[in-house]
């Protein structure tokens, strides 16, 4: 029988998780579940460990999207699967679908389709519906040419890797702050492995995004390809990653001219808060060090979560 071993990190997460949990047990194919939290003060690991998870506790400052998602390399295991507290299956096949792709011994991450919860806003409805498509994809070298930097893209709020070539590598990067998850598939996609999405393994996730909020994650992913050059290297000789960004807001405006017109100045601000942030911390070496610590979660300026 198949063995899997889902990681889930945690951080006050007790809203989410008794229902997560609940719906874990409820699948075709069940995983093993693993809680790593980081020291919640509310009842968290109380209700892991009365649902039969196992939890390991760490401090918040030793959380880390990478190092941290590591730890299941303790496991044994044919397949990891890593969801993020707020992901909540659509249904009951979740597992049993992401399993699937891996019928193809090159394909070494599978990855779900998220769905926008109902009270998701038309900004958040377009980000999900645009970036998780109802039509699945197995993405290898050769996506490069038509997808750009979205052949690397993949979203550990619900995604499964094939254990053998996860250890092999030595899991995600070691201190990545964020995109562990397009670090690993752009490394394996460029060894001529696959990664595929699945949009027939559904997960309830969507975000509601302040924009504080949004300035600081797109400050970090400024960084991430600043000190991941390579990756926009290899993108770069097909389009560029920042004209990628542009199209996806100007998609978006016309999605809300047709839906939501009343949602366009907000969309209008956030796609500015974007650019500026992800300028900023691309440039993130010309900048004082006190405004870098001030926005970013980088482990090489400061710990935190």
């Amino acid at each position: 029988m198949v063995k899997i071993v889902a990681v889930v990190p945690t951080l006050q997460a007790a809203k989410f998780l008794e229902k997560q949990l609940n719906l874990y047990k409820n699948q075709t194919i069940l995983p093993k579940i693993i809680i790593i939290d980081s020291s919640s003060t509310d009842n968290t690991v109380q209700i892991a460990k009365t649902a039969g998870a196992e939890v390991h506790e760490i401090s918040r400052s030793d959380f880390n999207h990478a190092t941290t998602r590591n730890l299941a390399l303790q496991k044994e295991a044919d397949f990891y699967l890593f969801m993020t507290q707020d992901a909540l299956p659509y249904d009951e096949k979740l597992v049993e679908n992401l399993l699937k792709p891996f019928e193809d011994e090159n394909v070494v991450v599978s990855y779900a389709r998220q769905i926008p919860h109902e009270d998701a806003d038309p900004i958040e409805k377009f980000a999900r519906e645009t970036n998780y498509p109802p039509v699945s994809v197995v993405k290898s070298k050769e996506s490069l040419k038509e997808m750009g930097i979205k052949t690397f893209f993949c979203s550990n709020s619900c995604a499964m890797y094939r254990a053998s070539c996860f250890k092999k590598t030595g899991g995600f990067t070691e201190g990545l702050i964020m995109n562990e998850d397009m670090d690993f598939a752009a490394r394996a996609i460029l060894d001529g492995k696959k990664v595929a999405y699945v949009a027939e393994a559904k997960v309830w996730h969507s975000h509601r995004y302040t924009a504080k909020e949004l300035f600081k994650r797109y400050f970090d992913i400024g960084i991430f390809f600043k000190t991941n050059g390579w990756i926009q290297e290899k993108v770069n000789k097909y389009s560029s990653t920042e004209s990628t960004g542009i199209e996806q807001a100007r998609k978006e405006l016309v999605y809300l001219v047709k839906n939501a017109p009343l949602s366009i100045p907000k969309s209008v601000l956030f796609s500015l808060t974007k650019f500026v942030a992800y300028k900023l911390g691309y440039h993130y070496d010309c900048l004082p060090m006190f405004f870098v610590k001030k926005f970013s979660l980088h482990r090489n300026f400061h710990k935190t979560r």
